[in-house]
């Protein structure tokens, strides 16, 4: 989303370039006039993309769909399951827009490593030049961070109440979900909720 001042940018160089060839110098009322409809369109893109809501978390019994659902003979490349037995814990924050959920992964969990920097720069380049076609590559959303791995999930117009209601009905009871008051706590690394002595893990309630 955010190549796109650098399109309109571009486009307005482009614009002031061709008034001078065409036309001579351009009046400073018509390139203040053509520069401010670009400005206002860009705004208006940006802040329509920036708002947009999309069904890319579903959760059931079988574990934690993320990414769109889509009809592409390679779904993989768009979504990625997470299984229940690969969750580690569950941590989550009220937003501004909803909840952050943080989904913590366990050491055997298969982890879909993202792009190294050199990677991210050509695919920026690729989707600057190209938009239509870098642009339908893997989410960020299906790629987790490191240390720990974790998937960062925005889960809009919802309350931490609510979702933990429904995540209530589909996780396993031994599985923890915690809400954290301050969305800065999910900087630190998730600890486990500690099992009474003599008491096997995920047997308490």
């Amino acid at each position: 989303m955010w190549l796109i001042p650098v399109w309109f940018a571009i486009v307005g160089v482009l614009v002031l370039y061709a008034g001078h060839r065409i036309g001579g110098q351009i009046p400073p009322w018509l390139a203040a006039t053509e520069l401010g409809g670009l400005l206002l369109a860009c705004l208006t893109v940006i802040c329509a993309l920036a708002t947009v809501r999309r069904h890319a978390f579903r959760v059931s019994a079988n574990g934690i769909w993320l990414g769109c659902r889509t009809s592409r003979s390679r779904p993989r490349l768009r979504q990625v399951h997470v299984a229940w037995t690969d969750v580690a814990q569950m941590r989550m924050a009220a937003t501004g827009y909803g909840v952050l959920l943080e989904i913590g992964l366990t050491p055997a969990a298969r982890i879909m490593q993202r792009p190294s920097l050199g990677q991210q720069v050509l695919l920026l380049l690729g989707v600057l030049v190209m938009p239509v076609g870098f642009g339908r590559g893997r989410p960020g959303l299906t790629a987790p961070r490191k240390d720990p791995p974790c998937y960062m999930v925005k889960v809009c117009d919802v309350t931490p109440p609510q979702l933990r209601h429904v995540l209530g009905t589909v996780k396993p009871p031994e599985l923890a979900v915690r809400t954290l008051t301050k969305r800065s706590g999910m900087r630190s690394p998730a600890v486990p909720a500690p099992h009474p002595v003599g008491q096997p893990a995920g047997a308490g309630r």
